[in-house]
């Protein structure tokens, strides 16, 4: 992920709106909850309700074209 997309995240989640990522390293996603800026986090909540902290550069943006919860 291009770091403009990592900022456009971190601003979402922490305007409250639901923002979501994939990490294909683990091949999980998650909704973004909280970023840290200065070491480049992504703080995620993944579908079976874990946080994890992901390095921006290896995540991607996730567009859900269906609302409702993560499957």
């Amino acid at each position: 992920m291009k770091k403009e997309e990592f900022l456009h995240h971190c601003l979402e989640a922490e305007a409250g709106r639901d923002t979501f990522v994939t990490h294909p390293p683990s091949k999980e996603e998650g909704r973004v909850v909280e970023c840290n800026v200065e070491k480049g986090h992504l703080i995620v909540q993944t579908a079976d309700n874990h946080r994890r902290c992901w390095d921006y550069r290896e995540c991607e943006d996730l567009s859900h074209s269906k609302s409702g919860p993560m499957v």
